[in-house]
């Protein structure tokens, strides 16, 4: 039931709105839905598209500052390795003073610092020193084998106790000022008696610039508000960004995903909040234990882009909805100004005003429809014309009726006089003729019927040749071949005289003997009846065929000096049964004339039994 009500309200929607809602709803539906949807689609994928893209550019620029910081802490780790299997750190690193003299000592530790002075330049460290448990003196221009007493209250120095592997230390690790008064990353690494690996015997430690590392981590081309980081664990020893100095935490969300996995994905980006605000994190684990590069993402970089050119779409968009709706509206204002001037003059034409018109405009399917309706109106008035026409014809045929009512009655009631006169005066011949006119007339009148049976018809057929017989002495001879069965089928009346007195005036009386033969056929034929009068006349020309037998035009009344008019006994005949039936002819020029009359089987209704006129 529902269902039905809402399908029903929607229908009445369809069909009652106006054309121009329906123009709007259609412009909505074809239109805006699916220019909105795409725009939904085309932003969403947009986001999508820059999303990938940012964060694959990012990526990229991570992965190379990862492998340039990995590969300058593997230089300070290879020149360790280095100088671990050097002897000479063995020998000035040595407790026993036996066999090791002075001069000795001297050259090996000259020998040592001119090793160190290449691998600095080979390598780019900044700095290589020695510190050594023993009390040797070295020369006092010596400043990279060191000994310990220096530095063994060193907190860093402390830490490092008998660590088996390197150490790895940033600037805020030491509470010294640098000696070189550039603050340096130190990988250091303790040197062990070969003889007894349980006693220390010196510290190797070299370092490299924090600023070259820095300058490694800044990647300001990268993204305005994205922070490279290298972390120890969760503290920050460099920052790309001011925001977040050095010995600082990372942000616990940061923190506690961080190291998790020691080798994440090339796409393990993170989702998390991070300074109040909605970032992307991307981490690395180094070659140093607990050492990580990392980069932290703002949502803002990521999808400052994005927004950008959603606005851009969005605006173009809006621009283009509201330039098509524009000329949408135009259109359907051209377009429904015609129909309304179109419905207002059907409404016009609908209440009576029949001079209303319209003129087309425009050659497409509306401006078709005005041209359709102004040549209908144009064939609407012309058939009013007409019928004004026909009804001119019927009043001139109705008094003609009349007329010819009259006529017989005043004709027959004289015929009467003159029958009895011919009867006193003893004139036989007279009283014969006066009997055959007046039933003639009698017939003709036929009581005001305008249908009659065929056996009347034929009756008045006869009566008129007897008649001309006996004006003519006789010189027409008739052949009857009548089917009995169809005398009582209707007829329009004095359709058949006529055609017999054409016959026999401009046929038959044209011969040089004005004597001659009328044959009259009457049968069925399927569903018709056809009457066929020939004789033997002069004939006729094709030009008198056409002119006797064409259809008369509306109001036109042909006559013939026989009567009345062929072509308007056609006419009655088209008029009274279709235009299947009617006459036709065939002639030829000294052999005589055949007229076929053709008309449609009607028995008479029961009522009408016995209703026609005398035909003795």
């Amino acid at each position: 039931m529902k269902n039905k009500i809402w399908k029903d309200g929607w229908k009445k929607i369809i069909t009652d709105s106006s054309l121009r809602s329906k123009l709007v709803w259609i412009y909505f539906v074809l239109i805006i839905l699916p220019l909105g949807f795409f725009s939904f689609y085309a932003i969403r994928r947009l986001n999508e598209l820059t999303r990938e893209q940012t964060l694959s550019s990012i990526q990229k620029a991570f992965n190379n500052t990862s492998a340039s910081v990995e590969d300058e802490l593997n230089r300070l780790e290879g020149v360790l390795d280095i100088l671990t299997m050097d002897s000479i750190i063995y020998r000035v690193s040595s407790y026993d003073t036996s066999d090791y003299t002075y001069m000795q000592r001297l050259e090996d530790s000259n020998q040592l610092a001119t090793t160190f002075d290449h691998l600095k330049t080979l390598s780019g460290v900044s700095g290589i020193r020695l510190y050594v448990k023993n009390d040797y003196l070295y020369s006092n221009q010596q400043r990279d084998i060191i000994p310990d007493s220096e530095v063994k209250d060193s907190r860093w120095y402390q830490q490092l106790g008998e660590a088996l592997s390197s150490s790895w230390y940033y600037p805020g690790d030491f509470e010294e000022p640098p000696e070189s008064g550039h603050e340096c990353f130190s990988a250091m690494r303790v040197i062990y008696n070969p003889r007894d690996i349980r006693q220390p015997l010196a510290v190797l430690r070299v370092d490299t610039q924090a600023q070259r590392l820095r300058q490694l981590i800044s990647q300001p081309e990268s993204t305005e508000n994205g922070i490279f980081l290298l972390l120890r664990e969760k503290e920050v020893l460099l920052s790309s960004s001011d925001t977040i100095t050095p010995g600082s935490r990372i942000p616990e969300t940061a923190a506690a995903v961080i190291g998790q996995e020691q080798n994440p994905g090339p796409n393990s980006w993170i989702s998390l909040l991070a300074q109040n605000e909605n970032s992307y994190l991307l981490y690395r684990s180094l070659p140093v234990e607990g050492w990580y590069m990392a980069v932290l993402l703002p949502y803002e970089d990521v999808y400052r882009l994005s927004r950008t050119l959603r606005l851009e779409m969005l605006m173009v968009v809006f621009i283009v909805g509201l330039l098509s709706y524009g000329i949408a509206l135009a259109i359907s204002r051209t377009t429904l100004s015609r129909l309304s001037l179109l419905a207002q003059t059907m409404h016009a034409v609908e209440q009576g005003d029949v001079t209303a018109r319209i003129t087309p405009v425009g050659k497409d399917e509306i401006g078709q429809l005005m041209g359709s309706f102004s040549r209908m109106m144009e064939r609407i008035d012309g058939l009013l014309e007409e019928k004004v026409a026909y009804g001119r014809e019927i009043k001139n045929l109705e008094l003609k009726a009349l007329q010819a009512q009259i006529n017989p009655h005043f004709l027959y009631n004289s015929l009467d006089l003159i029958s009895c006169t011919a009867i006193v005066h003893n004139v036989p011949e007279i009283t014969r003729l006066v009997n055959a006119l007046a039933r003639f007339y009698k017939l003709s009148l036929s009581k005001g019927k305008e249908v009659i049976s065929l056996r009347d018809e034929l009756m008045h057929a006869r009566l008129y040749i007897q008649i001309q017989n006996m004006r003519f002495d006789d010189r027409i001879h008739v052949v009857w071949n009548i089917d009995e069965e169809l005398l009582d089928c209707q007829i329009i009346k004095i359709v058949l005289q006529p055609i017999i007195e054409n016959a026999i005036i401009h046929g038959i009386f044209e011969k040089k003997g004005k004597t001659g033969t009328l044959s009259v056929t009457v049968c069925r034929c399927g569903e018709c009846i056809r009457i066929v009068v020939s004789d033997d006349g002069i004939g006729m020309s094709p030009s008198s065929v056409r002119e006797n037998f064409a259809d008369a035009g509306p109001g036109g009344i042909s006559q013939t000096t026989g009567g009345y008019g062929i072509r308007n006994i056609n006419d009655r005949l088209h008029l009274a049964y279709g235009a299947s039936c009617g006459l036709s002819c065939e002639s030829t020029p000294g052999v005589g004339t055949t007229v076929t009359l053709l008309i449609p089987v009607i028995r008479p209704a029961p009522e009408d039994d016995g209703a026609a006129g005398d035909t003795k």
